[in-house]
């Protein structure tokens, strides 16, 4: 089965978790909502990094879309979750930083269809994972707000 994955933010964590993701059989990126950048912009930001180099894959725009390697990806600028049809998508991960804090304002996306919501901050009422550390506890059945903690968790954790 493949999930289709949509990204809300598409800044470093953003382009970094496609690239991360992109050629797996079971993702497909169908959406990237960028409030910052358009479709042309967001696919050179992705095919040029200054830190991790030049990606090797095609990237382009097309209008309102972007063309990575063939495959189309819808993209929309839009502020609010709300404002973006996330319908098409089974997991989005959420790298925005902005809707952390409160998290009903997650809500939207549960509401549309969407099946799984992964963070990148530590986020009240969402399962926080650290890989090697308490990945075990995460049960497909039961959590659907999942975050990956805190970067300075993700470093500490292991070593304590």
């Amino acid at each position: 089965m493949t999930d289709r994955i949509g990204i809300n933010g598409f800044g470093r964590m953003g382009r970094l978790g496609l690239r991360a993701g992109w050629g797996m059989d079971e993702l497909a990126i169908t959406r990237i909502n960028e409030i910052a950048t358009d479709a042309a912009s967001s696919a050179h930001l992705l095919k040029f990094d200054s830190v991790h180099g030049t990606w090797t894959v095609h990237c382009s725009a097309d209008a309102d879309t972007m063309v990575v390697s063939g495959k189309r990806i819808a993209h929309s600028s839009n502020t609010g979750i709300g404002e973006t049809d996330w319908s098409d998508c089974d997991i989005v991960i959420e790298v925005t930083g902005k809707h952390h804090k409160q998290p009903e304002t997650l809500r939207p996306y549960f509401d549309q269809g969407v099946k799984k919501v992964l963070l990148v901050v530590p986020t009240e009422g969402a399962l926080n994972l650290v890989y090697g550390i308490n990945h075990t506890l995460y049960d497909s059945d039961v959590h659907h707000l999942v975050t990956s903690a805190s970067c300075t968790t993700n470093c500490l954790a292991p070593v304590v």
